[in-house]
């Protein structure tokens, strides 16, 4: 049966549109017949576990379950989530310096990503521990690719920032439970945090696809010179 609170209906649904939002971020990522290696299975493995992770999301805000399947489903977001997290701070890392010292970094992050999720386990479930987790992850991932912007001048990560700082953002919102927002339909804080958060994820999708633009551009300028030259 479906639930019958109003702000609990509407977060299932924002969560499944979050689901499908991701799914076409991979879609548009990998419409382009450029790849950067280790940033685009980065982000592939990045929006799968974002797309994962709100499908059970609206599954349990939507559906009243039994509270072992209902934990059971949690565990498994958990999980998911601190692996996103993890990915999404090696991502920043290896636009920041190179795809070797992400490559690199992967292991360390899935030792936080296992850390978070026990202690999830065996200290405390509650859902502000990820937005915790999720805002140290984005605060640090924003600092990179901010100097991206005004050292190196890469393309496209002026809208990673923005999309981190919009999902920093997202994630203060969730903390204040008081929050309620009524426009058609009733949005609590968690609703309201999903709104923000596609906002976010429109604008790491823009930046991820202008990444692939811009190593298209160099590719292109690369074989015009080289024809030249010959």
């Amino acid at each position: 049966m479906f639930v019958e609170s109003p702000t609990e209906q509407t977060t299932a649904v924002t969560d499944l549109i979050l689901s499908l939002q991701a799914v076409g971020a991979i879609w548009l990522m990998n419409k382009s017949l450029v790849r950067r290696p280790v940033w685009t299975e980065l982000w592939t493995w990045l929006f799968s576990l974002l797309s994962a992770a709100s499908l059970l999301g609206a599954i349990s805000h939507g559906i009243t379950l039994h509270p072992s399947v209902d934990s059971a489903i949690w565990i498994v977001v958990y999980l998911t989530l601190g692996m996103m997290m993890a990915l999404f701070l090696i991502a920043a890392v290896t636009m920041h310096w190179n795809p070797d010292l992400g490559k690199r970094c992967l292991p360390y992050g899935m030792v936080i990503a296992f850390t978070f999720f026990l202690v999830t386990q065996f200290w405390s479930d509650s859902f502000l521990l990820f937005v915790i987790y999720e805002a140290i992850s984005m605060l640090l991932a924003l600092i990179l690719y901010l100097s991206c912007v005004w050292i190196r001048k890469e393309k496209g990560a002026g809208y990673l920032a923005a999309g981190v700082f919009v999902g920093i953002v997202a994630a203060a919102l969730d903390t204040q439970s008081s929050i309620r927002l009524t426009f058609i339909w009733t949005f609590n804080n968690h609703g309201v945090f999903h709104l923000v958060q596609m906002i976010s994820l429109l604008l790491l999708t823009l930046g991820v696809c202008s990444t692939h633009q811009a190593v298209a551009e160099r590719q292109c300028r690369s074989a015009i010179n080289n024809s030249a030259g010959a």
